[in-house]
Formats: C-alpha cells, sequence, structure tokens
C-alpha cells in the first residue's frame, strides 16, 4: 500500500492525514461513538433522581460503581487487545455492550437492575473509546512519518466535535422524548458506530509486547509518574467543571445563560486548535507541549481565582481550549509513545488517569468548598496542575519516547527516527 509522502505545508499535512487508509471511516465511528455517548452521560444524574427515584447515597453508589466497572474492565480488556492477533473482536463487543446498556436504562428503572446495567453494560461499554482509538492506531502503524500521530489528534478532534453539538440535541430530544427516547438514540449511535469498523483491519502490534518480553520503552517508573500527573490533571479538570457553574452564578452573580455561552465557546475553540495541531509543521516534542499544557492549566485556574468579571471569564475559557486541544489531543499519543506497540494498554491508562481523577476529585472538592468556598476550589486545581507540571517536567526528558529512547518531535520527517514500535 502507498502512502502519501511526508508534506511540507500545513495544507498538504490536513490532506495527507485525510487521506490515510480508513481515515473516513475511523472519523465516522469516532463521531458516532461521542454523539451518542454526548446525549446520554449528561442527563445520567437526572434520570437516576427524576426517573428512577434514587435518593442521594443510591445515586453516588450508581455512579461511582459505574466509574470503578469501568476502570477495572477496560485495564482487563486492553491487557487481551494487545496481545490477540485481531482486536476487532473486543472493539465490537465494547461497543455492543455500550447499545445493550442505554437499551436497557430505557427500560430498567429499580435500583438493583440499575447497579447491574452500571457494574456490566456501562462498564464494558465505557472501554468502547479506549478500543476504538487503539484499533485506529494499529490500523495506521506502518504509515509515514509522524501522520498517525496526527491522525490520532484529529480523531480526538472529531470526537470533541461531538460533544459540541451532542448536549444540546440531547436536551431537545429529553424534552420530545423523555429519558427512554434519548437512551434509544444512545443505543443507535453505538450501532452505527461498529459499521464503518467492518473494513478496518484489526491489526495487531508489530511485535505485541508481552509478560515474556519487556517493552522497549522507559520503566514503569516512567509510566508511573507520567500516570500520576494526569490523574492530578483528572482531578482538577473534574472538580473545575464541577464548581465553575456554581462560582459562576452564586459567586460572581452571574446568569445560567452566561455559564453556557462560555463552555460552548470553549468546547468551539477546542476543534481549531486541534486542527493547528495537526496541521503544524515542526512542533516541539509531545512530551514538551503535554507539559506546556500542565503549566497553562494552572494559569487558567489562577485566572478564574482572581475573575471579578466576565472578561476574565473568557479569556480563562480561551485558555482553557488551548489546554484541552493538547492534553485531550495529545495525551493519548504521550502514553502511546511511552507504551510503544501497546496501543490498546496506552490508551486505556491515559482514559483511565481522567476516571481516577474524577473519583478522588467529588469528596476532595466538596469538603474544600464546604470549608473554604468556591472560589478557593480554584487554589486547590491551580495547586494540583502545578504539581502536575512539576512532575512532567522531572518526568518529561524520558516522555513519549521513540523506540531509541530520544524525545521525538511530532514533526519529525521519515528517515530521521523510527515511528514508536515494540
Amino acid at each position: 500500500m502507498t502512502h502519501p509522502a511526508h508534506p511540507d505545508s500545513a495544507g498538504q499535512m490536513l490532506r495527507a492525514v485525510l487521506r490515510l487508509p480508513h481515515a473516513a471511516r475511523l472519523a465516522l465511528s469516532v463521531f458516532l461513538l461521542g454523539f451518542g455517548l454526548s446525549l446520554a452521560i449528561p442527563f445520567m444524574a437526572l434520570f437516576a433522581v427524576e426517573e428512577a427515584g434514587l435518593n442521594p447515597l443510591q445515586l453516588g453508589l450508581f455512579l461511582s460503581l459505574n466509574a470503578v466497572s469501568a476502570v477495572l474492565i477496560a485495564t482487563r480488556l486492553a491487557r487481551w487487545s494487545d496481545r490477540w492477533p485481531s482486536r476487532k473482536p473486543l472493539v465490537l463487543l465494547t461497543i455492543a455492550a455500550g447499545a445493550m446498556a442505554y437499551a436497557l436504562l430505557g427500560v430498567v428503572r429499580d435500583f438493583a437492575g440499575l447497579l447491574l446495567v452500571g457494574a456490566v453494560f456501562l462498564g464494558t461499554g465505557s472501554a468502547a473509546f479506549p478500543q476504538v482509538f487503539s484499533l485506529a492506531r494499529a490500523a495506521l502503524q506502518d504509515v509515514p512519518g509522524d501522520l498517525a500521530e496526527r491522525a490520532m489528534t484529529a480523531l480526538r478532534s472529531v470526537f470533541s466535535l461531538s460533544w459540541v453539538v451532542g448536549p444540546g440535541l440531547g436536551a431537545l430530544a429529553l424534552a420530545g422524548l423523555d429519558f427512554t427516547g434519548v437512551f434509544a438514540l444512545a443505543s443507535s449511535c453505538f450501532v452505527l458506530s461498529a459499521l464503518p469498523l467492518w473494513r478496518v483491519p484489526g491489526r495487531a502490534p508489530r511485535a505485541a509486547v508481552g509478560p515474556d518480553r519487556p517493552s522497549a520503552g522507559p520503566p514503569r517508573r516512567a509510566v508511573a509518574w507520567s500516570a500520576l500527573a494526569f490523574v492530578l490533571y483528572g482531578m482538577a479538570m473534574s472538580m473545575g467543571m464541577t464548581f465553575f457553574p456554581l462560582f459562576v452564578t452564586g459567586t460572581l452573580n452571574q446568569s445560567e445563560g452566561l455559564v453556557g455561552l462560555l463552555v460552548g465557546l470553549c468546547a468551539l475553540l477546542e476543534i481549531p486548535v486541534m486542527l493547528a495541531l495537526v496541521a503544524w509543521r515542526r512542533p516541539p516534542p509531545v512530551a514538551r507541549l503535554v507539559t506546556a499544557g500542565m503549566g497553562l492549566f494552572a494559569v487558567h485556574f489562577a485566572l478564574l481565582l482572581l475573575a471579578q468579571g466576565v472578561g476574565a471569564l473568557v479569556a480563562a475559557q480561551v485558555l482553557r481550549a488551548v489546554v484541552l486541544a493538547l492534553l485531550a489531543g495529545l495525551g493519548m499519543t504521550y502514553f502511546q509513545g511511552l507504551m510503544p506497540g501497546r496501543f490498546a494498554a496506552a490508551t486505556t491508562l491515559f482514559a483511565n488517569t481522567g476516571s481516577v481523577g474524577s473519583m478522588l476529585s467529588g469528596i476532595t472538592a466538596g469538603a474544600w468548598a464546604q470549608a473554604f468556598g468556591y472560589r478557593s476550589v480554584f487554589l486547590l486545581c491551580a495547586a494540583l496542575t502545578g504539581a502536575a507540571w512539576l512532575l512532567m517536567l522531572w518526568r518529561a526528558p524520558s516522555g513519549a519516547a521513540s523506540t531509541d529512547g530520544e524525545d521525538r518531535p511530532v514533526g519529525t520527517p521519515p528517515g530521521l527516527l523510527a515511528l514508536p514500535s515494540p
């Protein structure tokens, strides 16, 4: 198969990414998957309380069980996926589980049944995100130069696009179709997301990494410290997302409509920044960009901490969009570079850091806000992301390395350094 030569301009770079094998199919699948999630997830707590009648304790148990099972199941499936000759059966299994989960949520209302649906089907379906992205990375492992990494960032921007349009349409669907209709639409999106993947090869890495064959990447300690940095980032992300609306309306006395505008502004700006990363001819190394993203996130929270009016809030959201583009777009690539050839394990580890960060953030942020107020939460977020930035400064020289241990820039032409491989 002939792959595009390494492009020399931003426009050529984007066209080369679009011409990669299976790019259109993967983009369509990722969009449908993200669209299904964005229809349902924003209304999950509302469904549990208003439709299923769960009390606050039951709601907490339901959401916590979902998160824990998602981490455990995704981790186990990732280990299997990187060892099997074809990863596609597991990809389709996770998509089917997600479709079944939302179909069941349309009819199940008792607490025990919801726990079962959450632990088994939602937990397995949550692995669809890392499994689809690992399938994409494995399918593109032989393309020249850094085009595979750029393609992964482009796919992540497609996923972000689905979340720009999904929640609003989900709210309209909820008004017209109730929760059963919303979950039916989400289930249908999962089913449709599987169709474009039938012709995408479910390839294993060129040389699978197993327990008897150690990875050629950096030692486990480097991976562990990087994962810790992303857990801290995930904690700050979850805390900020939870308390930002309360801060804007309760502390600054602004309207709920302004909250929606600011969140929408961030989501809209995130996509062109990601596409700019795809088109950037010779960017710095991935690890350096990820480290910069951690530092910028600390600045974002400092702006919120000092904010007194709308201008500072807008500036903070613009900065947040850049951070999300860097860390959501390149974080996956960073971990795939740390764990050469182990695409599913790396992508799942990246996703799990966010899940663990969210689990740790709830009680921490609640207790902190109760003691010191909503604004002070952003001080805690700034401290967490500052600590993550320091960890990345410490680990970045060996992060996102290629197989020869060097920190390869995203834009390195083919022939100078090899693509990450086992």
